[in-house]
């Protein structure tokens, strides 16, 4: 997908009309009625036998776009999308509209974007563990995603050869991880915390780990030039991988760091900020 941008200088040299200038439609409109554009996702998906697969994310967020271009222009991944999917994106700002549209999911809301929703015709949430899975998404790699869609939209897989990953044990493995699941434990024990706010900081740093993990299968794949995916996909799918990348994955993301409880901590406050300009947010 390009997108073109002009200055008014240009656009007069060049001849072209307002609507000529005009930037190309927003992925994730932040005006839509999210509650009505996902009810007629469910709405076709239940009529045409597909599920509904709802990106939540923003046009300001890399990995959102990425994403979005991705299922668009990657042939295999348009075809999974076209055949076993309604596909719908609703925009939440920075984490702090449509938090709502989540809910009915069963998610506590929005930790990183893109969050993906995979949900039945009749609403009910598929993929309600791995939603958080997909904030680096410009980095994950295509045949991950293609096992993801496929083992939630009850597609094949195409016989293709492709390395698993073991996410959970690259997340549970990573150094970042292991500090903010401690320092929870502690806020916990001590009552520091409250469930509900506990809640919401493991979601967090869960989906960020595996994130983190699906990053650094993705860049290994590149590496090796080898298709990867979740052996937990791979799994549901009956597929037996031509190798394992799991422990050369762990050694790459070991090299990721950073301090995940101060990063909640930011990014709350950025909610915040943008709900406090935004009084009619949600």
């Amino acid at each position: 997908m390009i997108r073109l941008i002009l200055n008014a200088s240009a656009a007069l040299v060049l001849g072209l009309t307002g609507a000529a200038m005009a930037q190309e439609a927003p992925l994730y409109p932040e005006n839509a009625d999210a509650s009505a554009v996902i009810d007629a996702a469910l709405a076709q998906a239940r009529d045409e036998g597909k599920q509904a697969l709802i990106v939540f994310g923003g046009d300001w967020c890399h990995d959102s776009v990425a994403l979005a271009e991705a299922l668009d222009e990657n042939d295999r991944l348009a075809s999974l999308v076209s055949d076993h999917y309604v596909l719908a994106r609703v925009d939440v700002g920075h984490r702090h509209r449509n938090q709502d549209q989540l809910h009915r999911f069963g998610l506590e809301g929005t930790f990183g974007t893109p969050t993906l929703v995979i949900a039945s015709g009749e609403g009910a949430a598929l993929n309600g563990a791995t939603a958080h899975d997909w904030r680096t998404a410009y980095n994950a790699a295509p045949s991950d995603i293609a096992a993801y869609l496929s083992h939630y939209g009850g597609a094949d897989w195409d016989g293709s050869p492709v390395a698993s990953v073991d996410l959970d044990a690259v997340a549970e493995s990573w150094s970042p991880y292991q500090t903010a699941m401690q320092t929870l434990a502690s806020q916990r024990e001590t009552g520091e915390i409250s469930a509900e706010d506990a809640a919401s900081l493991q979601a967090f740093v869960t989906g960020m780990a595996r994130s983190i993990a699906r990053y650094g299968a993705g860049q290994e794949a590149e590496a090796q030039s080898l298709a990867v995916a979740d052996r937990a996909d791979l799994n549901a799918l009956g597929v037996t991988p031509s190798g394992d990348l799991t422990d050369a994955v762990i050694v790459r993301v070991a090299e990721v760091e950073f301090d995940l409880l101060a990063r909640f901590e930011a990014q709350t406050e950025e909610t915040r900020a943008a709900l406090a300009g935004e009084p009619d947010a949600e």
